[in-house]
């Protein structure tokens, strides 16, 4: 989570990929996120990215896929 001091300089399309990078960064800790609960972040993500950063939505829909297909996933890039 965004400590509320840095969420407030950061447009709603950068809290987005920030909270997604987190998210897939949790696939490569010592003891991995599961890659299901990992998609469903990443899948109320782009919910949420679809409406205020099309483009990001587009990006987090592509990482989904290669979770999905066991490709490797190093981040989204900040919008």
């Amino acid at each position: 989570m965004i400590k509320p001091s840095i969420a407030a300089s950061l447009t709603p399309a950068q809290a987005i990929a920030a909270e997604a990078n987190r998210v897939i960064a949790s696939l490569k800790l010592p003891t991995p996120a599961d890659s299901e609960m990992v998609e469903v972040a990443l899948e109320s993500l782009k919910v949420v990215a679809d409406l205020i950063a099309p483009s990001l939505g587009k990006t987090i829909g592509i990482r989904i896929i290669a979770i999905r297909n066991n490709i490797p996933v190093n981040s989204i890039q900040a919008a």
